[in-house]
């Protein structure tokens, strides 16, 4: 039996042994398989195949805050980049490792037999990384919402997607390239003591290498109004769930709109607006803050938008405006941010709870209601007004007449009914019915058309268009299987992000104008401000509007959209161009079919039918530095918040708001 110190210091040198194969094989493993795409930093997805001490660190942070951090830069698509990038796994998993080894080697020092030979000191730090691999993949598998064995199964790809087993793979390989090396280590009477030395000093200079930090900069200041413009009333009207293709003003046969039509040419239309997501909580909060949705933070529905970022409704009150909401759908709930600087503002669909009962609810009369009553008060103020409405949003289930409005003849059984869950709605279902549920879909998109009027109406028969910005646009469309799905909330196809959108200005400004440049939902905040005369705050991302139609050039050439699932099933982000659009998929796996990459010429091929990725055409890799770029800006603007210590808190949902999102089709299967 060896001794307690021998013991202890053979425990220690496995772990190095071990530490320093798991991060060759993972640097090969992560340059090879993630050749020719851009690699996220290790906090971006943190279940994502990197080797249990990387994950040990990110999970006690709290403990482990003294030690170097993981790798927080996106890597471009050459090998050097990548490995420069995760040089900083080194330090970090040698700082972890120095912890874990202390406390191994103190174990083994206690019971002798565990550490009798390198070789079995080896095998027991590869058991705790599988235990470590297992922990963490295990919140995927949402064992708090059932043990159905139907989810299970199906949330057991997870092991595949958020590359657990490739994690583990790596795991496993560094431990037999550690197993074949540790005679050698064995042999040496001093490698022990060596070992042990050299974990020491390495994680003392791990500091050193980490890379850069992010420097803490104060919350942003509020913008100050620029008294020398006179002062106007802003609204902007949100309307859920509509594509541009059904809207009549973009060329669709149907009249579904002829409100936001005529709006259009009393204002100004934008005939490629790009959504920045396929779904409604980081669109909406695009909206009201100018960022992205990596900027501002807010990806899943268990994050609420940081303090430090203001919104809207807090910029124009401090300018003094009144402020009010009114919205339809739980991802609009005021907690999330959206309240902020609101005098007022109400979530309508609160009182739904009930799966049927939310699906089948109508709410734009509410939503006039409520907007009516508020715009018929004496304002002493100019104000800012947002509207939400929901309707449009599956279940597609419109009231008469709306319901037999554009398919009046049809006989068969199909409805608009649990649209997400129901399993005769797929891609090969019969035409004729699915052709039935697009026309309830454009019943609802009419129904609520007609109710955007009458505030409109309400705004003329007050004398108030003279004084009033008004601005229309969507937070993203929805899919009927044009690339094999259906609703939202699962890629960045055209047919979810290119949204309506258009603005009318006092006294009919540029009325009749429409512009053919790409606009983005991220405009939307400068483009209010401006015609406010307030200044957007510098963190602010997003352009004006209405320099292009003052004259001013603009040098943007691309529109990036992204899309992240909590559970890391889909992870994908798009650059759009005038002429092409690129998509890459972070998680490889994810779409085995289409690849990790995608590229579409828009000019040639506008439904996106064509993927020419294969090819590897120019346009596309050349395409990969600048998203990378901006992925990095995105990225430093989110961790700057972070280290404001304002960063995007967690939210816990309480079971009504569960039920509600899950009628929604957002949360389960």
């Amino acid at each position: 039996m060896p001794s307690r110190a021998t013991a202890f210091s053979r425990s220690a040198c496995a772990l190095l042994l071990l530490t320093a194969c798991t991060w060759l094989v993972e640097i090969a493993a992560l340059v090879v398989l993630w050749r020719n795409q851009i690699l996220a930093p290790y906090a971006f997805f943190p279940n994502q195949a990197y080797d249990f001490l990387a994950k040990i660190r990110w999970y006690a942070d709290p403990v482990l805050g003294w030690a170097p951090g993981l790798p927080d830069r996106f890597a471009g698509l050459p090998a050097i980049e990548k490995i420069s990038a995760l040089a900083a796994l080194l330090p970090a998993t040698l700082a972890t490792a120095l912890v874990l080894a202390l406390l191994g080697g103190v174990l083994a020092a206690l019971q002798p037999r565990l550490a009798s030979s390198l070789r079995r000191a080896i095998v027991g730090w590869m058991a705790l990384g599988l235990l470590v691999h297992v922990a963490v993949s295990l919140p995927a598998f949402g064992l708090d919402e059932g043990l159905r064995l139907g989810r299970l199964a199906f949330r057991a790809r997870s092991l595949i997607v958020d590359g657990m087993l490739l994690a583990t793979a790596v795991s496993l390989v560094a431990a037999l390239l550690a197993w074949a090396l540790a005679p050698r280590f064995e042999r040496s009477r001093v490698s022990g003591a060596v070992g042990v030395l050299l974990m020491i000093v390495l994680a003392g200079a791990a500091s050193t290498l980490a890379g850069p930090t992010v420097v803490s900069s104060d919350p942003t200041p509020l913008p100050t109004p620029d008294t020398t413009r006179p002062q106007r009333n802003i609204i902007l009207i949100s309307l859920d769930s509509l594509r541009a293709d059904h809207v009549g003003a973009y060329g669709y046969k149907r009249p579904t709109s002829p409100n936001f039509d005529g709006f259009a040419k009393q204002g100004v239309l934008f005939r490629n607006a790009i959504s920045t997501s396929s779904w409604t909580l980081p669109t909406h909060l695009t909206m009201f803050t100018g960022r992205s949705q990596v900027s501002h933070g807010v990806t899943v529905d268990t994050k609420v938008l940081s303090t430090s970022i203001p919104t809207l409704g807090e910029i124009f009150h401090e300018a003094g405006y009144a402020t009010a909401g009114f919205v339809s759908g739980p991802y609009v709930g005021g907690h999330y941010g959206y309240a902020r600087g609101m005098d007022t503002y109400e979530d309508l669909s609160e009182k739904w709870g009930k799966s049927a009962e939310a699906r089948a609810a109508i709410l734009s009369p509410a939503i006039n209601e409520k907007a009516l009553a508020w715009l018929d008060q004496d304002h002493k103020q100019p104000f800012f007004l947002f509207l939400h409405y929901f309707d449009i949003h599956y279940d597609f289930v419109p009231p008469a007449p709306y319901d037999t409005m554009f398919d009046p003849d049809y006989t068969g059984t199909m409805d608009g009914h649990f649209f997400i869950e129901r399993d005769d709605v797929h891609k090969n279902m019969p035409a004729r019915d699915l052709d039935h549920i697009r026309a309830l879909y454009d019943g609802e998109i009419r129904f609520t058309d007609e109710h955007v009027g009458r505030v409109l109406d309400r705004l003329r028969d007050k004398g108030l268009l003279d004084s009033t910005v008004v601005m229309i646009t969507a937070d993203h469309g929805d899919e009927f299987f044009e690339h094999g799905n259906k609703g939202h909330h699962r890629t960045v196809y055209d047919e979810v992000t290119r949204i309506p959108m258009a603005i009318r200005l006092p006294g009919e400004q540029y009325a009749g104008q429409s512009v053919e440049e790409q606009a983005s939902l991220i405009d939307v905040f400068p483009t209010l401000l401006d015609a406010a005369g307030l200044t957007p705050p510098k963190q602010a991302e997003g352009l004006s509007l209405l320099d292009g139609l003052r004259g001013e050039t603009s040098n943007r050439e691309e529109i990036y959209s992204d899309f992240y699932d909590k559970r890391g099933f889909n992870l994908q982000v798009a650059r759009r161009t005038a002429s092409g659009k690129t998509i890459e998929h972070f998680n490889r796996i994810t779409h085995p079919k289409r690849g990790p990459l995608e590229y579409y010429d828009l000019s040639t091929d506008p439904g996106e039918r064509t993927n020419l990725s294969p090819g590897r055409p120019q346009a596309m890799t050349d395409s990969l530095p600048p998203m990378t770029a901006w992925l990095q800006s995105q990225w430093t603007a989110q961790q700057s918040a972070a280290a404001d210590g304002h960063s995007s808190v967690s939210l816990e949902l309480d079971e009504e708001t569960k039920q509600r999102l899950e009628s929604l089709g957002y949360v389960g299967e």
